[in-house]
């Protein structure tokens, strides 16, 4: 509980400056709500006692003033909900806008790590629930709490012996519906799990259906998917019998209530310490009151939920994000050279007694505006060695520098700055070819890139061409991934994104390795137009790569 209570206090901190005006309007919305409840009821108290008495002298002047007081109320409460609705909304998005920022900045090795869908379920699924606490469940059960206290005052004064009797029935109802809490809890943690789970093994099959068209795996995965949504329903079934049985215990005490209520009721009116009148006021408060107390049982649960999703934020919020430090006194790297990498040394774990490590005492240089082929086996170290120019990973020992700067001494931002990056199965957003192009000038927003500024970085490319014969030539959507276009085509637009980001150092990693030797042909023409004013590095396999290259480096 202890935990709940701290995940909720930093949860609603993140509102800020905003909470005090959610509360407030919380609260005015509440008391809007209350007051009119309380004037319904001296309404039918008014209209009840004079039908008792057949006195009907005062009974408009009465209604009038409680209709007036009714109004005033309707318009509070309205004027509340709509400033609740404005800070629930705006917590919502401040709330989403806080996950996709945390994982801007989380580590590269965090995705190599976890599986897409899992950033996926706590963005969408968990964000949703956890946002529900603004949106719904935490003033459900503030205005719970605030208008049963509200509605006990006037039914207090009517008839103290008779609000305690239905007080102790409802005090008994919610013990039951508390004690729901727990397994509650328990099953909404579940099911987020399982969702993210669910979540990953649907992103499976649907990045893979052209494996699955071509291979026989649509059973395998299909049963595989099943078996993680039966879990999934399993779940959501035993979420439903535990409100079903809390719905119908608080059906079950609903009924005590009304009947010892009436019991009590008929005796008071005999004896004369209550008339009809007034025990039709406190009847019907009472039906607000319970409504209301039996919710501060079965929004709790609920609210119970909605945190455990909040404990999975806050802990996707508390990892550890990608270190963007300058380390002191770094060495003075030697000039002349774009790249040099003394004695590196990496592995991705901690290597074992005995173990070597991936990379292992890597030392070359790179001269400036040259081109360099990395060659090497499968598995030597290659793409690795890439992950660690970009700085995605620091190096368990060693020194690298670019441009005459040690790592040691630059940011993640700098070091990135003065790299074009190409990989080898290019990422193209489902945007326009020329915003997918303009994206390499990452200083400015796409739209502020001069549009012959992207014309030259195509040209360069080789793909302007192939581009003007689109339909929408540079507005063509390249679709989903870039699935409208072909392996080369993409390649080029990548190459072209470079280009435009006019970096130093460009590197590519087997830019060529997936293509056929036409678009490998027409891919290496662009290579060498760019590489002429840029230090080139470039993992290769080919034969026709590598003998572009001024130099060969092999790794391993």
């Amino acid at each position: 509980m202890k935990k709940q209570y701290s995940t909720f206090i930093w949860f609603m901190g993140l509102m800020g400056k905003r909470l005090p005006l959610y509360l407030a309007a919380v609260l005015v919305s509440t008391l809007g709500l209350a007051f009119e409840r309380i004037a319904n009821a001296r309404i039918v108290e008014a209209i009840v006692s004079a039908a008792q008495t057949r006195e009907t002298q005062g009974l408009l002047w009465s209604v009038a003033i409680t209709f007036i007081l009714f109004v005033i109320s309707r318009f509070i409460w309205r004027f509340g909900i709509i400033h609740y609705n404005i800070e629930a909304r705006r917590g919502v998005a401040t709330l989403e806008k806080l996950v996709f920022s945390k994982a801007m900045r989380l580590p590269y090795a965090y995705y190599e790590q976890h599986h897409s869908a899992d950033f996926m379920s706590r963005l969408t699924f968990d964000t949703e629930r956890a946002g529900d606490i603004y949106s719904s469940r935490l003033r459900r059960l503030l205005a719970a709490v605030i208008s049963s206290a509200v509605y006990l005052v006037p039914m207090f004064c009517y008839s103290w012996q008779l609000t305690l009797c239905l007080l102790g029935v409802s005090i008994l109802s919610l013990t039951v519906n508390t004690l729901f809490t727990t397994p509650m809890k328990k099953v909404g943690t579940k099911l987020s799990k399982q969702h993210s789970v669910m979540l990953e093994k649907l992103t499976n099959i649907l990045a893979g259906m052209e494996l699955i068209k071509v291979f026989p795996m649509g059973k395998t995965m299909w049963a595989d998917y099943s078996a993680s949504n039966e879990a999934y329903y399993g779940t959501q079934v035993r979420s439903a019998k535990l409100t079903a049985a809390l719905e119908s215990l608080n059906a079950l005490f609903d009924l005590t209530g009304a009947l010892a209520f009436l019991g009590l009721g008929i005796s008071f009116i005999s004896q004369n310490r209550i008339n009809l009148g007034q025990l039709t006021a406190i009847y019907t408060l009472y039906g607000s009151f319970r409504y209301v107390f039996l919710e501060i049982g079965l929004y709790l649960p609920q609210m119970m939920n909605c945190i455990a999703n909040a404990e999975r934020l806050h802990a996707f919020l508390q990892l550890e994000e990608e270190t963007d430090h300058i380390f002191p006194e770094p060495n003075k790297p030697e000039q002349g050279y774009a790249v040099t990498v003394d004695n590196l040394s990496f592995s991705y774990e901690e290597a074992l007694p005995g173990q070597k490590n991936l990379l292992e005492h890597l030392s070359f240089k790179i001269k400036e505006n040259s081109f360099v082929a990395l060659t090497g086996e499968s598995g030597c170290g290659k793409s690795t060695l890439t992950k660690l120019l970009l700085g995605f990973y620091e190096p368990k020992e060693g020194q690298i520098c670019i441009c005459g700067k040690d790592y040691r001494g630059c940011s993640k931002k700098e070091i990135r700055d003065m790299i074009a990056y190409v990989p080898q199965e290019p990422y193209l957003y489902g945007v326009s070819i020329a915003e997918n192009i303009a994206y390499g000038r990452s200083a400015v927003s796409p739209e502020d890139v001069p549009m012959e500024d992207i014309i030259a970085a195509a040209k360069a490319a080789n793909a302007h061409d192939f581009i003007m014969e689109l339909p929408k030539g540079y507005q063509t959507v390249a679709g989903e991934r870039g699935n409208t276009l072909s392996g080369g085509e993409k390649q080029r637009i990548a190459l072209a994104r470079a280009v435009l980001k006019n970096a130093p150092v460009l590197l590519l990693d087997e830019a060529t390795s997936a293509l056929d030797s036409e678009s490998e042909k027409l891919v290496n023409e662009a290579i060498k137009k760019v590489c002429q004013n840029h230090t080139t590095i470039m993992i290769a396999h080919r034969s026709s790569t590598i003998a572009m290259a001024d130099e060969v480096i092999a790794i391993g």
